[in-house]
């Protein structure tokens, strides 16, 4: 199973001996972003992973900068010379460790990748060089105008995923303390 390319970065390798990876059946890619981790990875604890048979391969994808990530290719060149792709680098690391702590206290076989990109391509590039067998991820609740415009990473997914694909909602009190929702017309940054 390859799990490095070279716009893919290892931020967690599954470190095993032999008995522990024979027991394990089944790969799930979770995707992970900063406002879907921490319910993705609940609902994945209650509901879904075994951590006898399960292997976890954490993912999250960064996008660049898109006056500069859509003329030049080489994303590693690109983050070398932005300091704000470095800045994004770093809390993807960030996101990426914390969760892979919250795996291994449920005693969880995990990895973890960052990866540079468009989020709905990556997601399923990953997917398929791994051989997933299935992938988990977030919903993030726009509105139909905003999805209209933007498009769904959750949607792509569901359509061009090999595998079998699980979408966890957040409840509506994780919805009303988390971000609320914004015009797309709105104008200022939080």
């Amino acid at each position: 199973m390859s799990t490095k390319t070279a716009r893919d970065e290892l931020i967690e390798r599954f470190s095993h001996d032999t008995e522990d990876q024979g027991k394990l059946e089944r790969v799930v890619v979770i995707s992970i972003d900063p406002s879907s981790a921490n319910y993705v990875l609940d609902w994945a604890f209650a509901n879904f992973l075994h951590s006898a048979k399960d292997l976890v391969v954490l993912v999250n994808v960064r996008t660049m900068d898109a006056a500069i990530g859509s003329f030049v290719h080489p994303t590693r060149i690109v983050e070398e010379f932005d300091p704000k792709n470095e800045e994004q680098r770093g809390a993807s690391v960030e996101l990426l460790k914390g969760c892979v702590e919250r795996l291994r206290e449920q005693q969880i076989a995990c990895q973890a990748v960052a990866l540079v990109g468009d989020p709905k391509e990556e997601i399923i590039r990953k997917v398929k060089e791994i051989r997933a067998d299935v992938l988990l991820m977030g919903s993030r609740n726009l509105g139909a105008v905003k999805r209209t415009f933007l498009g769904s990473v959750s949607d792509y997914c569901v359509h061009k995923c090999p595998c079998a694909i699980v979408v966890a909602r957040p409840s509506e009190d994780e919805v009303e303390k988390g971000s609320r929702r914004r015009s797309i017309f709105s104008t200022s940054h939080v």
